[in-house]
């Protein structure tokens, strides 16, 4: 049996097939993990979706792209012309992906690797068992009958930092946004949502620079522009830009290799 990670996938259902192909994927024995945006930008998300449903063994978090869906797709929240999800909308299994949808996580942690698997990042401010501690509250309401409340009020990029003293949404919003939003922020988790390129804005650094006292691996995707680039050993960037033209990457954890296979409109 292997363990592989994967980068955002957003839609590109060919080049997921082509890079299980690679790694000479085996359903029955193989455990795949993702690390968010599973769907949007991407041309084919509902045929990406319902392979991901049809897995054995399969471990997901949320990432932005998936959160913005539901709200979408709960009626919450008006589609915009950048989405290319119509696909799922019009499924008649849309009820189906919608429930194994808000079943997921924004983080979790594999013992057996001592490894961390979040969308975004983990601010400087939070410890890793913090981290999980935080996510959770937030999957507890995705799974609740609160969710279609939580749709309404995830949206922001205020407060721009945590405290112990949040509370309600403000509390809920802040947690989402650096678990699947985060890039730059300061060491005291004050986070900053302009800037997407690796040219960091004056006063913040990109989440991962800050030492961490923990010596186990993060792995994350979001981040396209860091072309799987953190410059730290036990950091790992997954996202390498397929939906952008560049490619789709895994890691197997077993014997810690990648693979890669191109865009498809390369």
């Amino acid at each position: 049996m292997s363990t592989y990670v994967f980068g955002d996938i957003q839609g590109c259902y060919d080049e997921l097939q082509a890079l299980l192909s690679l790694i000479k994927f085996n359903q029955s024995n193989d455990q795949l993990c993702f690390l968010g945006d599973l769907i949007n930008r991407g041309n084919k998300n509902l045929d990406t979706l319902k392979f991901m449903m049809s897995l054995p063994n399969i471990r997901v978090v949320l990432g932005n792209h998936d959160l913005h869906f539901l709200a979408i797709a709960t009626g919450t929240q008006n589609i915009s012309e950048k989405d290319t999800f119509q696909d799922m909308l019009d499924s008649s299994e849309l009820n189906e992906i919608i429930g194994w949808m808000r079943q997921q996580s924004l983080i979790i942690y594999l013992q057996e690797f001592d490894s961390t698997l979040v969308h975004a990042g983990i601010p400087p401010n939070w410890s890793i068992e913090e981290a999980i501690k935080y996510a959770h509250e937030v999957e507890e309401i995705l799974k609740s009958h609160t969710h279609l409340d939580f749709f309404k009020n995830m949206y922001g990029n205020e407060p721009s930092i945590w405290t112990d003293k949040l509370l309600g949404w403000n509390r809920m919003r802040v947690i989402t946004n650096y678990l699947t939003r985060l890039r730059y922020c300061k060491l005291s988790g004050e986070m900053e949502f302009k800037h997407k390129t690796k040219i960091q804005p004056e006063g913040y650094q990109p989440w991962f620079e800050f030492d961490r006292q923990s010596s186990g691996q993060i792995l994350f995707g979001h981040w396209a522009a860091l072309e799987g680039v953190t410059g730290k050993k036990n950091i790992l960037a997954l996202d390498t830009g397929c939906v952008w033209g560049r490619k789709l990457t895994c890691y197997r954890f077993e014997d810690q290799q990648y693979f890669s296979v191109a865009a498809a409109n390369n």
